[in-house]
């Protein structure tokens, strides 16, 4: 029912590209705003749709708004970047879902696309051989596909090595310990470089100070995610950061 009121909101926060620092695209993320119980925390509504099976329905409702979104910003002649959509290890198991994305993937040129796909290394992990030829499918297709998380424990380098990942998102972990611990420090250089000779991106999330963000602009990361330059805000305040040249 919450779905079909459109109870749940799409909350954008930007990224930003560091070497000029200038918007270069966005996380969609879900809020629900309950009519009576006001906001509900993701960690509350996310595992249980997950336990009753009904996740992927949110996730599909979440890529209907961002496509809309940004099919009328192009039709409109305005400015808009791409958005990345996370995807649930549920969705692997839906081949119905994922070949309704690959059916609107298709509607666009391939050198168009705006949308992207987060998945995250758990998620990877618990989706299993079987299933991550879909992710690949994904690709063929035009998406650009975004590996979450990225040394968040369950980090393999065989999953670089199979996978054709666009980003790397660097686990949250690693940025705030810069200035605190050397260690981490050494491995996100080490993460930087080799991503870059793999031709990957790299997404710092979660930096927060001058000092994360000067660290990771002297050491070559591509992009920011964090509150640095903005929280999570509602899809009509980041079109108008757009519209206004922020």
């Amino acid at each position: 029912r919450a779905i079909e009121e459109e109870q749940f909101l799409v909350y954008l926060q930007p990224k930003y590209r560091l070497s000029d620092g200038s918007p270069c695209g966005a996380e969609a993320l879900v809020r629900w705003f309950h009519e009576q119980k006001g906001f509900i925390s993701p960690g509350q509504f996310i595992p249980a749709l997950e336990k009753g099976g009904y996740i992927s329905e949110l996730d599909r409702y979440m890529i209907e708004k961002v496509t809309g979104c940004l099919d009328q910003r192009r039709a409109e002649k305005k400015r808009f970047v791409p958005v990345s959509v996370n995807l649930s290890w549920m969705d692997f198991y839906d081949e119905n879902m994922l070949e309704w994305i690959v059916r609107g993937l298709k509607k666009n040129n391939p050198n168009e696309q705006k949308i992207r796909f987060e998945i995250t290394e758990t998620s990877l992990a618990a989706i299993g051989e079987n299933h991550t030829r879909m992710l690949m499918h994904l690709k063929e297709n035009g998406a650009e596909i975004l590996l979450d998380d990225f040394g968040s424990g369950y980090s393999s380098f065989g999953m670089l090595q199979d996978y054709d990942f666009d980003i790397l998102k660097m686990d949250i972990s690693f940025v705030r310990n810069i200035g605190v611990n050397k260690k981490s420090e050494s491995i996100l250089r080490a993460i930087i470089d080799m991503a870059h000779q793999l031709g990957i991106r790299l997404v710092a999330e979660g930096a927060e100070t001058e000092e994360q963000v000067a660290f990771l602009r002297a050491n070559g990361c591509d992009y920011i995610q964090g509150y640095y330059y903005y929280k999570p805000m509602p899809e009509n305040e980041f079109l108008q950061l757009l519209d206004e040249g922020k």
